[in-house]
């Protein structure tokens, strides 16, 4: 992402090469350096050198502004060269969880972080194997999440003489994507969930209907024009039903009917078609595309989303540009590097040149490396909202607007206040109590502000000059009609940062298509490559694509404050939701183009990591467990003492892989005798990955001892909901302090707080515009509870 957007990027390699370099899919399907196809994909724009000891990189990494490692513990070898870095160089590390912490030591990886998430416990089937979210999601993620605290702190360099250790836990940031409903079903008090898909039976037609040709999904729940919609469908009895014709409540009503119905008759549909026309009434759908789909695809080869690099003379289409930014844009420069191939071009010095350690003195930014940094934000539901709360964590100072008459949707998900932190002795209200928007705003102010009415309007105009960001998620066409344009902008604002997030962003076929969640995960293609292996593709048991946007989303913004200064003028950014997915599903993208091969689901298998699995335990209990290499697995066989696995069959990784079959169920058999909690402690011990399958409930009603000495989940007090736990930052910095957290905002609470700071306006001007419904808290407005 660094080199996407300009930086100079060195990849410092051993003679054995980066590791992805050895991970399959092979171009040609032959196994080599330069022939992996991931490699090729995340490796782009960078250079490439070899060397024999750390050491012999002194100099150059004594010239770097960022060093990335992904050790842990820190070898004595990398902390001389760590020791060599300049005194306000930043060293950004990433494992699996964390420098800190009981598991700072543990193995970790996709299959283990999805299980301690709970992504795999919401993810299968009831009463099937868990299944774990596609393979290399979690590395995706804790990259984007990398990027953007690196960048961040980049912004203070010079500010500071200091030296910057940001260490991401690849299991924290991950655990980001999914918090949501963990924490919503806690505040309900009902004692466990399976996420918004609420637990899946093998068979259930919802939310992935077959058609004729494929597959497609339907968000009932979120449909406008119901009557034609229920035509299109050739569904005419549930047309005119009472219960199901408004929009608002139709989630709680009960769809099982429709849904069978709708399961009969698209067999009889084309899924385009069907797309198309229930886009077109605003009926929020979504087909479930193939790589060769997206490869195909009209909309994204308008956005000319898809970039052509270079493999061994073969032209490859892979996933481009994450954001749409102007006028700085994303750029493929250059074809991921051969191994070594620009050794030659830089300085190497013996050790004994190296350059001597400097002494730095502590410094403290003590509210965060984006302190200073002011965001207005529109965000709702969570992508929004969730992209500008990690700036807030970074220590900007967001204001979310809402209206007194419209709140965030996610404030609106129940009309009663959550029986798990209901209090009589507090004054609460349904819309400052629910767990999915409270999850999703910390470390922000909230205002209410009307901007249909010409007074709110002006309000808006009055405050924008200063904040540096205006963020929002709406549809492309809805900010346009309060008169907010990128030229309006450069006349009030000339640096302001406009990012925007939305379904299929802003140009192109899709545009004024809705979206959510639920149907971009098909359309992006990770529908496609996501549930048991041998069977048809599913949609995972939450709601991925706000989080991953989200994460681009900041990155993207933090990337554009770094060019603010330079430029001079505003800046565009334009998010799609669409691109945003597809680019954390570009290896299987590339596996298309480059093999013709289409990529499927694979379980809870690897493609080239065996065991690696999902395997029952005792007390109907489950547990992850990877053997990565070939030192693990003789530990792994002397530990369970399991005499078949000590047979040639399963002597080699390769070996492993090629009966992985006969390997999976001997160690079932093993495991369904042991007790998860005691297996996994007694495996990571030895260095294996591995992790019981933990509820998604459990992460957030008793958090683990390890995520709660990090600081990753703490206990944060709401004025409402009294305390309870939140997942925060996936990073720690070691001279930036993370500055405290505020809960997230009841309805308007910081509205006479931020108009008397921004605005000048005394009590008596603002009980006026609260009697005018232009601003106001729920309670000054008098709405009932």
């Amino acid at each position: 992402m660094f080199g996407d957007l300009g930086a100079d990027v060195i990849l410092a390699e051993s003679n054995f090469g980066h590791s992805l370099r050895h991970e399959p899919p092979f171009i040609n399907n032959e196994a080599g350096k330069e022939n992996s196809l991931l490699h090729n994909y995340v490796n782009w724009n960078k250079s490439s050198l070899i060397y024999e000891r750390l050491d012999e990189i002194n100099e150059l990494v004594s010239q770097t502004d960022i060093l990335i490692t992904t050790a842990s513990p820190i070898s004595l070898e990398l902390q001389n060269l760590i020791a060599s870095l300049k005194s306000n160089a930043i060293h950004l590390s990433i494992t699996p969880h964390g420098l800190e912490g009981e598991l700072s030591s543990v193995s970790g990886n996709n299959l283990t972080h999805s299980a301690r998430t709970g992504w795999a416990y919401i993810n299968g089937y009831l009463d099937e194997s868990p299944l774990q979210m596609p393979n290399r999601q979690s590395g995706y993620i804790a990259g984007i999440a990398g990027f953007m605290v690196a960048s961040a702190a980049l912004l203070r360099k010079d500010q500071s003489p200091t030296y910057e250790l940001a260490d991401v836990s690849e299991f924290d940031a991950f655990s980001l994507t999914v918090h949501p409903w963990g924490v919503a079903a806690v505040y309900q008090g009902i004692g466990s969930t399976y996420g918004p898909a609420g637990g899946r039976q093998r068979g259930e037609p919802h939310p992935l209907f077959s058609t004729s040709d494929g597959q497609i999904a339907l968000a009932f729940g979120d449909w406008h024009h119901w009557q034609k919609a229920m035509d299109i469908l050739n569904l005419p009895e549930f047309a005119d039903h009472p219960d199901l014709v408004p929009d608002i409540g139709r989630h709680a009503k009960d769809l099982d009917p429709v849904r069978a119905g709708a399961a009969r008759e698209l067999f009889n549909l084309e899924r385009w078609p069907l797309f198309h026309a229930l886009s077109e009434l605003r009926c929020v759908s979504g087909v479930v595309q193939d790589m060769k789909d997206i490869i195909e695809n009209p909309h994204l080869e308008q956005r000319d989303f898809l970039r052509t690099t270079s493999i061994l003379d073969k032209s490859i289409r892979m996933p481009g540009a994450w954001t749409k930014s102007t006028p700085v844009s994303w750029e493929l420069k250059k074809s991921a590097p051969q191994h070594g191939q620009h050794t030659s071009t830089f300085k190497r010095v013996s050790p004994n040149n190296s350059k001597k350690t400097q002494t730095v003195k502590n410094a403290s930014h003590s509210e965060g490396p984006l302190h200073g940094v002011r965001v207005l934000s529109f965000g709702q539901a969570w992508s929004g909202t969730f992209g500008t709360e990690l700036l807030g964590l970074l220590g900007a100072d967001v204001i979310q607007i809402e209206t007194v008459d419209r709140q965030d949707v996610w404030r609106r998900t129940r009309d009663t206040i959550p029986a798990g932190i209901k209090d009589p002795a507090k004054k609460q209200h349904t819309l400052n109590t629910q767990g999915l928007y409270n999850s999703v705003n910390l470390n922000k102010r909230a205002i209410t502000l009307d901007l249909s009415q010409e007074e709110g309007l002006s309000m808006f105009w009055q405050m924008l000059p200063k904040f540096d960001i205006l963020a929002d998620n709406f549809r492309p066409n809805v900010m346009e009609r309060w008169g907010i344009t990128l030229e309006k902008l450069e006349e009030v604002c000339p640096k302001i940062i406009y990012a925007s997030i939305s379904s299929y962003g802003a140009y192109g076929p899709y545009k004024d298509f809705p979206g959510i969640g639920t149907t971009i995960e098909p359309m992006s293609g990770l529908s496609s490559i996501h549930g048991y292996e041998n069977e048809a593709g599913m949609n995972t048991g939450g709601l991925y694509p706000d989080s991953v946007a989200a994460y681009y989303f900041a990155g993207s913004v933090i990337g554009a404050l770094y060019q603010r200064d330079i430029i001079n003028k505003p800046q565009r950014i334009e998010l799609s939701m669409l691109e945003a997915m597809i680019t954390v599903c570009g290896d299987a993208v590339a596996e298309y183009d480059g093999l013709g091969s289409i990529a499927k689901p694979q379980g809870n298998h690897h493609p080239r990591i065996s065991p690696h699995n999902i395997y029952p335990t005792t007390n109907n209990e489950w547990i992850a467990i990877a053997i990565e290499s070939d030192n693990v697995w003789e530990k792994f066989v002397q530990f369970t003492d399991i005499p078949h696995l000590k047979n040639l069959e399963f002597n080699s990784m390769r070996n492993r892989k090629k009966n992985e079959k006969s390997l999976d169920l001997l160690i079932e058999n093993w495991t369904i005798q042991q007790d998860a909690k005691i297996l996994e402690n007694n495996l990571c011990e030895l260095g294996i990955a591995a992790a019981r399958v933990v509820p998604l409930y459990e992460v957030y009603s008793s958090p683990s001892k390890s995520s709660l000495d990090r600081g990753f989940i703490k206990e944060i007090d709401h004025p409402e909901t009294g305390p309870t736990y939140l997942p925060l930052r996936p990073w720690k910095l070691s001279h930036s302090p993370n500055p405290g957290i505020r809960p997230s905002p009841c309805v308007g609470e910081h509205s006479q707080e931020v108009f008397l700071q921004e605005l000048d306006i005394g009590i008596q001007r603002y009980k006026e515009l609260v009697k005018d419904r232009i601003t106001g808290t729920l309670y000054e407005t008098s709405q009932e509870n």
